[in-house]
């Protein structure tokens, strides 16, 4: 059922008393003495009240009236609810008296169902193990495809390494030609790339010359552990670890190279030789990407 609406006051005439008393205050203002008397400012703020009351008299009554409609139709609604729970009493004392014809078929359907149980039962075994064996190939076939994703996560991490390292080498060869433009770039452009990887948990290290060589976190190119006391000369490829997990300790170099080529060229052999070996192995376990 539709809310029935209220009747509505027209404006107009409010409007005009509202412009009448508006601008008889103007009128006032405009016309009085300067300054304004005592009487004429009680005048205006008067004539200036008595305009906005007025003003909103017509929109207090529509409101009232609506509010009216409303409690009538709240009243109206809550008479047909009644009504209907009336109804509803009906019903539920008509199922109370049939309640007792239904316990009756219920025991006697009871009875009638044991011996249907224990076909059930047998049934539902079948069925538990025909599941326990879908469950198992599904577990196998799970299994071959996490071990595919782990592979592929291990491939993804080992380019991401090796294009980094690369990163790295280029920015080690503009740096030693001094600070220009170019350097500045390569940098920027190093450190979005780290930004980049450091998203997916992928972290690089360097190590800062006149550090002290430490075997758990650092390593030579050659696979040899310096003397003891010795101290970093520079990093060659940074170090990374994935998800907090070590990947690969920072290739340094300790004292002067003693490799006849130009710093650059080994830098970027070494790079090649650290990124391509074969035994250089992330650590996707458990914890790796699935």
């Amino acid at each position: 059922m539709s809310d029935p609406e209220s009747p509505r006051i027209s404006p107009a005439p409010f409007l005009i008393a509202d412009g009448l008393l508006v601008g008889g205050a103007a009128a006032l203002v405009l016309l009085g003495h300067r300054p304004l008397e005592g009487l004429e400012v009680l005048a205006v703020a008067a004539l200036c009240a008595l305009g906005a009351g007025v003003m909103i008299l017509p929109y207090l009554r529509e409101h009232a009236a609506e509010v009216r409609l409303r409690e009538q139709a709240g009243l109206a609604g809550t008479a047909q609810q009644i009504g209907e729970l009336e109804t509803l009493a009906q019903s539920i004392r008509e199922a109370t008296a049939r309640w007792q014809d239904i316990h009756d078929g219920a025991r006697r359907a009871a009875d009638s169902a044991t011996g249907s149980v224990e076909k059930v039962t047998a049934e539902a075994r079948s069925f538990a193990e025909v599941l326990g064996r879908a469950n198992d190939q599904e577990k196998q076939a799970m299994r071959l495809e996490i071990e595919k994703l782990r592979r592929g996560g291990t491939e993804h991490l080992q380019v991401l390494v090796h294009v980094l390292d690369h990163i790295h080498a280029l920015y080690q060869a503009a740096a030693r030609h001094g600070n220009n433009p170019v350097t500045t770039q390569l940098g920027q452009f190093r450190g979005a790339c780290l930004d980049a990887v450091r998203r997916i948990g992928l972290v690089s290290y360097e190590a800062r010359p006149g550090d002290p060589f430490d075997p758990s976190s650092h390593q030579t190119p050659e696979g040899k552990e310096p003397a003891e006391g010795s101290r970093v000369a520079a990093t060659i490829a940074c170090g990374y670890s994935y998800q907090g997990q070590p990947v690969r300790r920072i290739l340094v170099t300790v004292g002067p190279t003693e490799s006849g080529l130009p710093t650059s060229d080994r830098t970027a052999s070494v790079v090649r030789e650290a990124s391509d070996d074969p035994a250089l192995e992330l650590p996707l376990d458990e914890g790796g990407p699935s």
